[in-house]
């Protein structure tokens, strides 16, 4: 049996829901009279069901159980210097976790595992205990197939088609040049990083891939030329009408669009196989819903900063999945009905980080003039008190105050005229500290329990016709 690195969820799936079909197509069917009223007449009716038959429930769960063993595979194959072994690797779990995955009972997932134990999808059990997890192993003619499968299954030429087109993001476009000579994006190779392999058993969205972010380059102010970067990444020519379209950009814009893709990759669908076509459709998608087809008239140095906003919003969603570890990102292109997870259209989906960037720069532009006011108040009564700092030591306090004046004019009028304001109030007060409330948290209820609390009530609540009475 062929063994790779990583388990392809997508296949594995396949076969176990062949196989459930196979398993249900073979249980006995069950015939009964069942009486029916239908226009006040009696008629009988004979129904014909399965009996012994996988429930959809049960289905789910094995579906999960295969998910975690691939998690759990993909960490054992990290830390071995040649494949693992199916026989060494097992899921360690129990029946209130995966209860609580699932939101069912433990009794109901404790008759779900005997099923799956008695179908063939967990090939071994060991009980640990009343108090202690019990581990699985999951059949590998299911997650890998059989060898027979693996001969009918021919790797097709689908390579065409632009496999892999850079879409503008915050990586540098002339450093990932460097690490990814391919034209393609190989299924053996998705969901890795240099550094780490996805996948493992403890997160599916680990912040262990920020070590694997690539950092901010200078902006480029190359020309957008065929030859220019990216001119080692042009697929093979496809005649389609999307992928030609894509052929016709620019050099730099494959490049842009190509290295957007690995970072979202391996990022945001850890450990997740793409195929050939699925990387197409991703690109297109992307070149598409990220960067609107390039449309925009802008310069390299522009497109470079976008491109760095992107970055920053495919850092901040990978941390929100980490957050979120019942959630997943949609598929990066459109399947069937389901928007894909860059179409503009999908408020669900990657445009929703726009806004949160934008929150996050208006926050860190809060703390920046926050800090600056703060600053400027502490060297005030500095050079009041004939303790300036180092830097500020040979000013007086109209250089101070032109100083300060200065570094918050970039943050708009508004900003200046607080700075004005709060140096008015300091030279009122001839810089003195200001006063601050020291008293200590007894002190403070010691205080509260000594105030009387006034309650006014209504006159008819009152025995003695007052309006009001103390709870003291």
């Amino acid at each position: 049996m062929n063994y790779t690195p990583q388990i392809n969820y997508h296949e594995a799936v396949k076969r176990w829901c062949k196989r459930v079909e196979e398993y249900n197509n073979q249980c006995a069917s069950v015939s009964y009279q069942r009486q029916i009223k239908l226009n006040g007449d009696v008629i009988e009716r004979t129904i014909t069901r399965k009996k012994g038959t996988i429930k959809a429930a049960v289905k789910a769960t094995g579906m999960h159980l295969i998910a975690q063993y691939a998690e759990a595979w993909a960490n054992a194959n990290r830390h071995h210097h040649n494949m693992a072994h199916p026989d060494d690797v097992y899921l360690r779990t129990n029946r209130v976790e995966i209860g609580e995955r699932l939101q069912r009972s433990p009794r109901s997932v404790y008759d779900h595992v005997q099923k799956l134990i008695e179908v063939g999808l967990i090939s071994k059990y060991i009980f640990c205990g009343r108090q202690h997890s019990y581990r699985l192993w999951i059949s590998p003619q299911i997650l890998f197939g059989e060898k027979s499968e693996k001969a009918e299954k021919i790797v097709s030429k689908a390579s065409k088609s632009p496999l892999s087109v850079s879409v503008r993001q915050n990586l540098p476009p002339s450093d990932i040049s460097q690490k990814q000579p391919s034209t393609t994006i190989i299924a053996v190779d998705s969901g890795k990083t240099r550094k780490q392999q996805h996948g493992n058993n403890e997160d599916p969205h680990s912040l262990a891939q920020n070590a694997n972010k690539p950092a901010n380059s200078k902006p480029s102010t190359e020309t957008r030329q065929p030859g220019g970067r990216g001119g080692d990444f042009l697929p093979p020519v496809d005649n389609t009408a999307p992928y030609a379209k894509f052929l016709r950009l620019p050099a730099y814009f494959k490049t842009l669009s190509l290295n957007f893709w690995l970072l979202a990759r391996t990022t945001l669908y850890p450990g997740k196989q793409f195929s050939d076509h699925d990387n197409n459709e991703a690109v297109l998608a992307i070149v598409e819903g990220v960067f609107g087809g390039f449309r925009v008239n802008m310069t390299d140095r522009e497109w470079d900063n976008y491109y760095n906003e992107l970055v920053q919003r495919v850092n901040m969603a990978s941390d929100w999945f980490h957050q979120n570890p019942h959630r997943h990102p949609d598929l990066p292109y459109q399947a069937g009905r389901k928007m894909g997870y860059f179409d503009p259209l999908n408020h669900f989906g990657f445009s929703t980080t726009a806004t949160w960037l934008e929150k996050d720069k208006l926050r860190k532009r809060k703390n920046r003039v926050e800090y600056l006011l703060n600053a400027a108040r502490i060297d005030f009564e500095n050079l009041a008190a004939g303790k300036p700092r180092a830097k500020h030591i040979e000013k007086n306090e109209l250089q101070l105050f032109v100083y300060y004046q200065n570094l918050a004019k970039p943050y708009g009028q508004d900003v200046v005229e607080r700075f004005c304001e709060q140096y008015l109030k300091q030279k009122a007060n001839n810089f003195r500290p200001a006063k601050r409330n020291t008293i200590t948290i007894r002190a403070q209820k010691a205080a509260d329990k000594k105030t009387a609390h006034v309650v006014y009530v209504e006159s008819w609540m009152n025995e003695m016709g007052e309006g009001f009475y103390s709870d003291l």
